[in-house]
Formats: C-alpha cells, sequence, structure tokens
C-alpha cells in the first residue's frame, strides 16, 4: 500500500460528493461524473483489499457502487427519453448510497489499521469526522430532493467543504499509518 493509493481513493470521494448537474436536452448530465470517481476508488480500494476485512468489504462495496452508478447512468437516459423528469434524484440517491457506505467502510478499515499497528491515537478522530461528513452527504440529498435551489446549493457547498475536510484527516492519518517500508504483522498475503 502506498500514498498512490489513499490519494486515488480520496479523490475519488471528493468527486462523488460533488454534483454539478447540467441540463443538456432532456439530460442531466453530472460533470464530475460518479463512474469516474468509482474507477478512481476502484484503481486505489482493490490493492488495499488484502490488508483486513473492512478493507474487503469496501472491496464489496466498491463493485456495488460501480454498478449503481452506471445503474443510476442508464436509468438517466431511459428516463429522458421516455419522458420523465426523476432521473437526477434516482442518480443522487445512488450516489449517496454508493459514498456514505464506501466512506463508512475506508475509514473503519483505517481505524483498524491503526489498531493493528498500535497507532489508534493517529485515528481516534475519523469516526467522529465521518460521521459528521455521512450526515452532510445525506442532508445534501435532502436538499437536492427539496427542489430549493438555494439550500441545495449551500448544503452542497457545506458537503464539499467537509468531504476535503475529511480527505485531508485521512490522508495525515495515513501519512503516519503507511510509510514506506513498514511491515505489518496482521495482511494476508
Amino acid at each position: 500500500m502506498n500514498k498512490k493509493n489513499i490519494t486515488l481513493i480520496l479523490i475519488g470521494i471528493i468527486l462523488l460528493t460533488l454534483q454539478f448537474n447540467v441540463h443538456i436536452g432532456k439530460i442531466y448530465f453530472d460533470i464530475f461524473n460518479d463512474i469516474i470517481a468509482m474507477v478512481l476508488i476502484a484503481i486505489g480500494g482493490f490493492p488495499i483489499a488484502g490488508r483486513n476485512v473492512l478493507f474487503k468489504k469496501m472491496r464489496i462495496m466498491i463493485v456495488i457502487g460501480f454498478i449503481l452508478t452506471v445503474l443510476g447512468q442508464i436509468m438517466n437516459f431511459v428516463i429522458a427519453y421516455s419522458g420523465g423528469n426523476n432521473a437526477t434524484n434516482i442518480i443522487t440517491g445512488l450516489s449517496t448510497i454508493s459514498n456514505i457506505y464506501l466512506t463508512y467502510y475506508f475509514t473503519e478499515g483505517l481505524i483498524l489499521e491503526a489498531k493493528f499497528q498500535e497507532k489508534s491515537a493517529l485515528t481516534r478522530s475519523l469516526r467522529l469526522i465521518w460521521a459528521i461528513y455521512g450526515i452532510l452527504v445525506f442532508a445534501n440529498f435532502i436538499a437536492a430532493m427539496s427542489g430549493i435551489p438555494l439550500i441545495a446549493i449551500f448544503v452542497q457547498v457545506l458537503s464539499v467543504i467537509f468531504a476535503i475536510y475529511y480527505c485531508s484527516s485521512v490522508l495525515t492519518a495515513c501519512s503516519h499509518l503507511y510509510m514506506d517500508g513498514l511491515p505489518t504483522k496482521h495482511m494476508d498475503i
């Protein structure tokens, strides 16, 4: 495991948090596409899956999240061409589910890694930071469904700011957890 894996996962998480839908014809298109985010998370997440049980669960959520995201994009096109207008709600909902579960297993996996390496102090605040982040991601979904643009924009901006804070906290903890050449006795090889 190296910093590149963690960085790819964190970039994917930020892209997954960003929702900027543009209306092109009948289709709503997310500029920060969730499929790209899931690919980045998969590239960074699959190599670390063997490190502990929670990272293995994260790998399963990466696959499920990727399927949900592709399904959401397909439903976007089908609903748009059949005359419906709920495509954005479906895509945002699927993105919210993927984001919350992925970040949960990722955070808990890091906390377990810290416990194995006897460095629990590094990840002591990650559960609280993740909980606030998860609440904001869900609030972003609720705000987007409310249909009130000002509230949706405010909650989106707040979610993105906290996503950046979450990612910086994870990156800080990981810089101490995964120093190059640091052997771990618990890895499944």
